[in-house]
């Protein structure tokens, strides 16, 4: 039934009429002629739905046949005999349509209602067509054949002006970007060779290569762990009093003040003129009376001039400025690596570890030279400022004291120049009051200068006792609270404090006697024994050193190598003594990572390590039959540091090997070297010499800084000590006593 339906539509919607040679795709405006029918099943509207809009309803898109394109004649025909066929076939449907409509009837009964009226309602349409073709045959052809030949009839152009009237006059477009969605994406992995793209890669692929397949794959590496204290922070909240102000106006003009600064300008010049003569005068008085001639006070005017202009502060000032800039022309490659502007690459290719010192520059004039250095200290504040202590280092020696401060700003010439009597022993600077640095002399004076003077302003002088004094240093006094005071210790085994005043008096804390008996800490060698009657019942004092975490606690070193523990709550006796060196102690540091070790140096040409507590060295280093003159730790590595014996540098690293230092740097004026110090941060290391040089090293090509200092010290000690049980064994309880702790 549905095959005959869509044979029906077909014949009822074809179109035969004449149009242009060639075939193309045309809209006829031919109206509809057939029926709309409704589809109802099971009480469901299936009816399908028109494909085109309503709007374009009246006209309809078809393909030309072929039969368009013969002679009108022949279409006639062909037209009149398609009516024929079409005629049979219908009479041929009714008759099928009206059985079938019989025989569905009789077998569903009560069915029979809905399926005869949807038949009817079909048969109806279709013979209602089939008489209207019948009927005017010829009326359809010709309103075909003239609708292909003059395009439409009156009505169907009509019908589509109306439709078309219904379109718009003009269309607007408006064509806007959206955003890129990238529903896949894969980058490039390969690079254009020869090219700087291609060069780079090729590059990062040999690194890659030389770092996991190739040597470098054999790198030292260092893997460990670290956790980041959480810090507790509290918020706290309070009102304050709102500060009354008040709205206040004056007017002073330019001349009111230039007048005010000229007064005042004018008087200063007036007071150091009247300065400057004074001096002049009493300078000439002096050459009068040494010298007994006229020619010493016949001064010309441009000499009085001169002597004047060199009094004046703001020219030296601006002298100073002037040294400094034509300084840093010559060193500027050597002052940027001192203050670490210029380090080496901790990525590159090569990485040696040699424990080189580079030579910068030299601290050394005219005055400096046959002078021994003995002492050396860097300004707590500023760290580019250096004091230095000139004197004599043997005994035979007559020579002058003198004072430099020098600064890394100007290598060649020093900021500040004191000139004394007697040797300089030693040098301090204060911490609480960097301006104030404390001299020792060989003659047992100690005073108290403030370098912010070009000239020497002494605040505080002592009495002289008549022995050598051989080390101060800064410390707060007994209670909390105290004003800072120096400790000074003396040849003859003295031990005293000074307050800051004009007159510094002496308050004695500890004078160091002999040791008897048969004391603990290095095993010496025997003595023969002999009935010696001693000059003296003390031992000379050769250093003061306070403990990094008790204060109240320090040790004294002696020239007959025994050190002395003692408190200054326990005035005149000591706590512990242990034997250190056969012979005079020059050094004692604590190492600056762990507190409880620490290391001495002496004339029996031995380096020990010390753990406090444990009376036995823990580590004995020997290099050659010299003295030791001094020790330094490293501020950057806990396993490094340095000494000096006769003119050779020694920097060691108890990690790698105890019995050979790593490196010995012979010192560039081969002069015996006395005093030797890192800077804060390790990278430059400065050591002195009997001949008044001052050198200034970079140290190069150490290793890389460790994550856990301390425990890399006290591993490094272990294994120096695998063949030592018993010491081990009291080096872990301490550590995990400090681990406690």
């Amino acid at each position: 039934m549905d095959e005959y339906r869509m044979q029906l539509k077909s014949y009822n919607q074809a179109s035969f009429t004449p149009g242009t040679k060639q075939g193309k795709t045309i809209l006829s405006t031919k109206r509809k002629t057939d029926t709309f029918l409704r589809i109802i099943i099971d009480g469901k509207d299936v009816t399908p739905r028109p494909l085109n809009p309503d709007i374009y309803s009246c006209g309809k898109e078809r393909q030309l046949s072929i039969y368009e394109h013969e002679r009108p004649e022949v279409r006639r025909s062909t037209i009149q005999s398609l009516t024929a066929q079409k005629s049979y076939s219908i009479v041929r449907f009714k008759s099928e349509l009206r059985e079938s409509t019989i025989l569905e009837s009789s077998i569903q009964p009560f069915r029979g209602s809905l399926h005869s009226s949807t038949h009817l309602a079909s048969l109806t349409a279709v013979g209602s067509l089939t008489d209207k073709e019948e009927a005017h045959p010829s009326a359809s052809h010709g309103e075909t054949t003239e609708a292909g030949e003059t395009g439409a009839l009156p009505a169907q152009r009509k019908g589509a002006e109306e439709v078309m009237k219904k379109l718009p006059v003009r269309v607007t477009l408006t064509l806007c970007e959206t955003n890129t969605v990238f529903l896949l994406e894969i980058p490039s992995a390969t690079a254009v060779r020869d090219t700087d793209e291609g060069n780079r890669v090729e590059a990062d692929n040999e690194a890659y290569e030389y770092l996991t397949v190739g040597k470098g794959r054999n790198r030292k590496m260092l893997h460990a762990e670290v956790q980041t204290k959480p810090i507790i922070v509290k918020t706290r909240t309070t009102d304050y009093q709102r500060n009354k102000t008040k709205a206040g106006s004056s007017y002073c003009s330019v001349w009111e003040m230039y007048d005010t600064y000229k007064d005042r300008q004018d008087s200063e010049e007036e007071s150091d003129d009247s300065s400057a003569e004074s001096e002049i005068g009493e300078a000439i008085g002096h050459k009068l009376n040494e010298i007994s001639s006229l020619d010493s006070f016949r001064l010309s005017t441009e000499e009085k001039q001169l002597h004047k202009l060199m009094k004046n502060s703001r020219f030296l000032e601006a002298v100073c400025v002037i040294e400094r800039l034509l300084a840093s022309n010559c060193f500027h490659e050597e002052q940027k690596i001192f203050r670490c502007l210029t380090v080496s690459d901790d990525f590159r290719e090569k990485i040696e570890y040699n424990y080189r010192l580079k030579h910068l520059w030299t601290f050394a004039n005219e005055y400096t030279k046959g002078k021994s250095v003995n002492s050396l200290d860097w300004n707590p504040k500023n760290k580019d400022l250096l004091a230095v202590g000139y004197g004599k280092f043997y005994f035979a020696d007559q020579v002058t004291g003198l004072v430099l401060i020098w600064s890394i700003k100007n290598p060649v010439q020093p900021e500040r120049q004191y000139n004394f009597t007697p040797p300089v022993t030693a040098v301090s600077f204060s911490k609480e009051n960097p301006m104030l640095l404390a001299v020792g002399f060989y003659d047992g004076t100690v005073i108290v200068l403030n370098v912010a003077s070009r000239e020497k302003m002494i605040i505080g002088e002592n009495v002289t006792p008549f022995e050598p004094c051989w080390s101060l240093c800064w410390n707060y006094g007994q209670t909390q609270g105290e004003e800072e005071v120096v400790c000074a210790t003396f040849d003859d085994g003295k031990i005293c404090a000074y307050s800051i005043q004009k007159k510094l008096e002496p308050f004695q804390l500890m004078r160091v006697a002999k040791a008897d008996g048969k004391l603990k800490g290095y095993k010496a060698t025997k003595k023969c024994t002999n009935l010696v009657i001693p000059v003296t019942r003390y031992d000379a004092a050769y250093f003061l050193r306070y403990h990094p975490l008790h204060t109240s606690t320090y040790f004294v070193g002696t020239n007959q190598g025994v050190i002395h523990k003692c408190s200054v709550n326990y005035l005149n006796q000591h706590l512990d003594l242990f034997l250190a060196h056969e012979g005079p102690i020059n050094a004692m540091k604590f190492s600056p990572f762990c507190p409880q070790i620490f290391a001495t140096c002496g004339d029996d040409w031995h380096t020990r390590l010390w753990a406090e507590g444990i009376s036995d060295p823990m580590v004995d280093m020997f290099v050659a039959m010299h003295s030791v003159e001094d020790f330094d730790w490293s501020p950057s590595h806990s396993t490094i540091f340095v000494t000096t014996q006769s003119k050779f540098i020694q920097i060691w690293d108890i990690q790698r090997k105890i019995y050979d230092p790593q490196s010995i740097t012979e010192s560039p004026s081969k002069a015996r070297c006395t005093k030797v110090q890192f800077t804060d941060n390790g990278n430059c290391l400065i050591v002195g010499d009997v001949d008044g040089n001052v050198h200034v090293f970079s140290v190069e090509d150490l290793p890389f800084q460790a994550f856990f200092q301390e425990n890399l010290l006290f591993e490094s000690m272990s294994r120096a000590l695998s063949t030592n049980v018993n010491l081990m064994k009291k080096l872990r309880k301490l550590r995990r006593k400090q681990t406690k702790a």
